[in-house]
């Protein structure tokens, strides 16, 4: 319904993102498989199945990123180690009042999840490398107190990342 009725683009590729992440696409394709006595879960399957399709490819890298920064669950998807990705979207992360920093910086904050912790220092320190005043911003948000909190955190993945970001904020390029 939420695909099909939406009247806004882009609340329908949100929508729809939103089913990616949850891996909905996956299980339609293994409903997709079983046979129904009912034909209109058949339809239903398979319309769910093309229009997610087609969303899988208008989508962009940043757009997916965004949504799974808001959705605060992070995992090491991809565009997190893409160094292409961040060469081209460092820049982006400013965008609508720096709102999507500010999550990264939340998240650093708030979370408990060693893994969410991880990719966020981990994106701090890619947005600083690859963003000339995102040490700065990063600074002025709190993310570098933060980030030098996590260097003392129980879990070692957490410690290594922050440890990475830290240096990446230390570093003074000539």
């Amino acid at each position: 319904n939420f695909l099909e009725k939406s009247t806004e683009r882009e609340t329908r590729q949100e929508y729809a993102l939103a089913m990616i992440q949850c891996k909905v696409l996956k299980q339609l394709e293994n409903l997709e498989q079983q046979k129904y006595d009912d034909e209109d879960i058949s339809e239903d399957i398979k319309f769910l199945l093309e229009k997610l399709g087609e969303s899988v490819q208008d989508l962009s890298s940043f757009d997916e990123y965004s949504s799974e920064l808001k959705s605060g669950r992070l995992e090491w998807s991809p565009v997190h180690k893409s160094e292409k990705f961040w060469r081209e979207n460092a820049v982006r992360l400013n965008e609508k009042n720096y709102e999507l920093l500010k999550i990264l910086t939340k998240l650093l904050e708030v979370s408990d999840d060693p893994q969410v912790l991880a990719v966020a220092a981990h994106d701090v320190g890619e947005y600083v490398r690859h963003y000339p005043r995102g040490k700065r911003v990063i600074e002025q948000l709190g993310g570098k107190q933060l980030v030098m909190n996590h260097m003392h955190h129980e879990d070692q993945q957490v410690r290594y990342n922050a440890l990475l970001a830290v240096q990446k904020l230390m570093v003074h390029n000539w």
